[in-house]
């Protein structure tokens, strides 16, 4: 779900006490999280930014910053001094966009390659989507199934 930044063009009074995580968006909105800003670097709605992966790095898109995070972290439960919590890395360089794109291009042919599989080894479920982390080292395999999956052979 969406929020409308309404605080953005309030002047910034105490830079100390100011939120330092932002949320970032991967695939066009569909799977958002929050990432710890450690270098303090001012970031605006709609950059595309580098941030931790699995083992790697993966490219989002910034979709809120400054306090109105904080007011999403509390609608979900989520604490900003979490250790676990994932850093942003960088601006997204054009070498990190290109890679990202390369390997966005590769998720149709997953999601085909992963359904024949799938049909094969007669797994009751429905892949619905894949999407490939950036650098490439990640794919996340959305699926539905009635019952529980099988997944030892």
């Amino acid at each position: 779900m969406n929020a409308y930044d309404w605080l953005c063009n309030l002047p910034m009074a105490d830079y100390d006490s100011s939120c330092k995580v932002i949320e970032v968006s991967f695939s066009q909105g569909t799977r958002k999280d929050f990432f710890r800003n450690t270098s303090l670097q001012q970031y605006e709605k709609g950059e595309l930014i580098a941030v931790e992966g699995v083992s790697g790095f993966d490219v989002g898109e910034v979709s809120l910053t400054g306090e109105i995070v904080r007011l999403q972290m509390k609608k979900r439960n989520a604490k900003e001094d979490n250790p676990e919590m994932k850093k942003v890395l960088r601006r997204a360089t054009d070498r990190d966009i290109e890679t990202w794109k390369q390997n966005k291009a590769r998720e149709p042919e997953a999601v085909i390659r992963s359904r024949a599989i799938a049909r094969q080894l007669k797994l009751d479920m429905k892949i619905s989507q894949v999407e490939m982390q950036a650098d490439g080292r990640k794919a996340t395999f959305f699926y539905i199934a009635d019952g529980r999956v099988d997944f030892r052979s």
